[in-house]
């Protein structure tokens, strides 16, 4: 059985100790409680891309094994084979579950992990940004909508940057506060591509023995910024 593996540098693998859930948020403790008891659950995380799905499908995984549970990370379409294996885990999290839409043989295998959990009575979480009316197959429309829904909303720009000042300061990184408004003024806005972004920054600050402020994000990202324009 494969993992995929997912380095970000002195951040560190996602868990929930490194998420930060917007207020009132409940997901984070319904996923950790799965977590430690996965059995016979089907749950379906649902929202456009960068709002931590992915984060959470992974940190479940790590959780779960953490209290002895076999947890397999499936991410699609890279993880098709993995769901062609008939692979046996107490736990199968199945995250991009929107690249299957359409593609009838990767839908069918999807449909045909569900069942296998269901019939073993494991857990199995999935995360797509495309709702369960979107899918080919009748049967598999009928197992998404039935399972239990969980929408995560799109993080607002104060909440982007509480996310990358606790992400840096649970690696132990030397983030400022300038400094990471300046990011989300002139980068990506996309969490995915910021944490990448602040994962490359924690490796110059490194090398340069620096913190991470605003003249060194200058000094390493501004070319790029301009060939691209603030903000895309």
């Amino acid at each position: 059985m494969q993992q995929l593996p997912l380095s970000l540098g002195g951040l560190g693998p996602p868990s929930f100790d490194n998420y930060l859930a917007p207020a009132g948020s409940l997901v984070a403790h319904r996923l950790r409680r799965i977590a430690h008891a996965p059995a016979a659950t089907r749950l379906l995380l649902s929202g456009p891309a960068g709002v931590g799905k992915s984060h959470l499908l992974m940190a479940c995984c790590e959780e779960a094994r953490a209290h002895g549970h076999t947890a397999l990370y499936c991410p699609l379409p890279s993880g098709a084979g993995m769901l062609a294996e008939g692979v046996a885990v107490e736990l199968l999290a199945i995250d991009a579950l929107d690249a299957a839409c359409g593609d009838r043989e990767v839908e069918f295998l999807v449909f045909s992990a569900i069942n296998r959990q269901h019939d073993a009575r494991h857990g199995l979480l999935l995360a797509s940004s495309r709702p369960p009316a979107d899918f080919e197959l009748p049967d598999l429309r009928s197992r998404l909508a039935a399972a239990e829904q969980l929408p995560l909303d799109p993080p607002d720009d104060d909440t982007r940057v509480a996310i990358l000042l606790h992400r840096a300061a649970r690696a132990g990184l030397p983030l400022e506060p300038a400094a990471a408004q300046w990011l989300l003024r002139n980068t990506s806005r996309a969490l995915p591509d910021l944490v990448t972004t602040l994962a490359r920054l924690d490796r110059e600050s490194l090398a340069r023995g620096r913190r991470i402020t605003v003249p060194l994000l200058r000094e390493v990202l501004l070319d790029e910024v301009r060939l691209r324009g603030p903000g895309e």
